[in-house]
C-alpha cells in the first residue's frame, strides 16, 4: 500500500467521510488563493477581525510543509444540529477537530511523518479548504460557490492537516454536475446572492475561475442572510445562550449526491 493510501486509510478509520491528499504548491496557485488578496477587507460572519496576518504574510506556510491531508465529514439534511453554533463552535466542527487530532497522532507514530495543525481561518495561516478539497479529488466548485462532491453533494464539512512529506495528490477528478443543471441553488437563495456578478468581478479582470464559477456569487449579500440568522436566533433564544441555525437552502436543493442515498 502506498504512503498516501495509508494516510487516507487512517483518516477514514478515524471517522472521516472523505479523505484525500493535495499538493501545497498546487494550493498556492488555486483560484481562491490567487483572488483573495485582490478582494480587499471582508468583515462577514465568522471572519477573523483581530490579530489577523497582514496581506503580505498570507499563505506563507512553513517550507517543510509539502502536502495537505483534507478530510470531509458528511452533513446530511437530517442532522442539522452539526452546524448549529452554540457559543463554543459547532458539534460538527468539534468532530472534525477530533478526527484531525487522532489522525495526526497516528500518522506521526506509525508512519514517522511530521504533521502540523493549521488554523481554520486563512487570515491566521489556514488554507481555503474548498480549493484544497478539489485538488484532493473530492469534487468541484459548484455554481453556488460550494464544494460539490459525487457522494454527498455540497452537504459536507472540511478540515485539513499539513504533512511534511511529498505525497502523490489524489485529485482533481473529472466531475461537473453543474454543467447541465438548472441551477436550483440560485433560484432558492432568499437573498438572491447569486443573481448577478459581484461588484469586484465587474470591475476587475481575473484569469482564474471565479466564485460561483462565473462571478455570479456575492458573499457580502450571502452574509446578509447569515446576519439575519444570527439576529433571529437571538430573538428566539432570548435570555439564554442562543443557538444559531444558519441557512442551508442552496445545499438542500442541490440534486448532486442525492441519488446515491449518501447524503
Amino acid at each position: 500500500m502506498e504512503l498516501g493510501e495509508r494516510i487516507i486509510e487512517i483518516a477514514m478509520g478515524n471517522g472521516a467521510t472523505l479523505a484525500g491528499i493535495a499538493s501545497v504548491e498546487a494550493i498556492k496557485v488555486s483560484a481562491s488563493h490567487t483572488i483573495y488578496i485582490k478582494m480587499g477587507n471582508y468583515a462577514g460572519v465568522g471572519t477573523v477581525k483581530d490579530d489577523a496576518l497582514p496581506d503580505n504574510q498570507l499563505f506563507t506556510w512553513p517550507d517543510s510543509v509539502k502536502s495537505v491531508l483534507v478530510i470531509g465529514l458528511s452533513h446530511p439534511e437530517d442532522k442539522p444540529e452539526l452546524d448549529w453554533w452554540d457559543g463554543r463552535g459547532t458539534p460538527g466542527n468539534r468532530i472534525l477537530i477530533d478526527i484531525i487530532k487522532r489522525t495526526s497522532q497516528k500518522i506521526e507514530n506509525s508512519l514517522n511523518i511530521k504533521t502540523s495543525m493549521l488554523h481554520y481561518y486563512v487570515e491566521k495561516g489556514g488554507i481555503f479548504l474548498k480549493d484544497a478539497a478539489v485538488l484532493a479529488g473530492f469534487g468541484c466548485i459548484g455554481k453556488n460557490n460550494m464544494l460539490i462532491t459525487p457522494s454527498n453533494g455540497p452537504r459536507i464539512r472540511l478540515r485539513a492537516l499539513f504533512l511534511n512529506a511529498e505525497i502523490h495528490p489524489t485529485g482533481p477528478i473529472a466531475f461537473d454536475p453543474c454543467s447541465d443543471c438548472k441551477v436550483y441553488c440560485r433560484k432558492v437563495c432568499p437573498e438572491n446572492a447569486m443573481d448577478e456578478k459581484a461588484p469586484i468581478f465587474k470591475s476587475n479582470a481575473f484569469s482564474e475561475r471565479l466564485p460561483g464559477r462565473d462571478g455570479f456569487y456575492d458573499r457580502e449579500v450571502c452574509n446578509v442572510r447569515m446576519e439575519k440568522d444570527v439576529a433571529e436566533s437571538a430573538i428566539i433564544n432570548s435570555g439564554t445562550q442562543h443557538t444559531i441555525k444558519y441557512c442551508r437552502r442552496c445545499e438542500f436543493v442541490c440534486p448532486a449526491g442525492k441519488k446515491t442515498g449518501r447524503q
